[in-house]
């Protein structure tokens, strides 16, 4: 996988992705292959069922992951380089989650994405939530390609 995680190079305060946001999830991802991977581990706060991470800390993991599986796709098919200022990101337009099975709290989560299409003004994205290898999470998501700088 690529050293260098895609949100070390902006700085934005995004809840999920965000280096700058001290309470937030800060999650990385990287390119493997054509896939973005990213592991994640929750705090013992971030329970929801006893044992069990929150099912909606999931799905914010995801939808950034999903985000940044979009935009590092944008910009590896146009050449663009993922540094500040980013003139683009996407936006979800919809999320389907299946929760196949329970994510234990101490459960390093590992989350694999790939974009199955993109064009000039959205992307659809599937991701998966891995822990030990086997698979909790499944989602699809679509995304909208917005403006960032004028």
């Amino acid at each position: 996988m690529n050293a260098q995680p895609f949100q070390d190079s902006v700085d934005w305060h995004c809840f999920g992705c965000g280096r700058l946001n001290d309470h937030g999830l800060q999650i990385k991802s990287r390119w493997d292959g054509d896939d973005v991977v990213c592991q994640w581990q929750a705090s013992p706060f971030h329970v929801g069922l006893p044992g069990r991470v929150q099912g909606g800390l999931i799905a914010t993991a995801i939808i950034c992951h999903a985000l940044w599986t979009a935009t590092a796709t944008a910009c590896r098919n146009e050449g663009i380089e993922i540094k500040e200022p980013m003139t683009f990101a996407f936006s979800t337009t919809s999320l389907n989650l299946e929760f196949v099975a329970p994510v234990p709290i101490d459960g390093l989560m590992t989350l694999r994405a790939h974009v199955i299409a993109i064009d000039d003004e959205k992307a659809t994205v599937t991701c998966s939530v891995f822990v030990d290898d086997r698979e909790t999470t499944r989602a699809h998501s679509q995304h909208r390609r917005i403006r960032l700088q004028p």
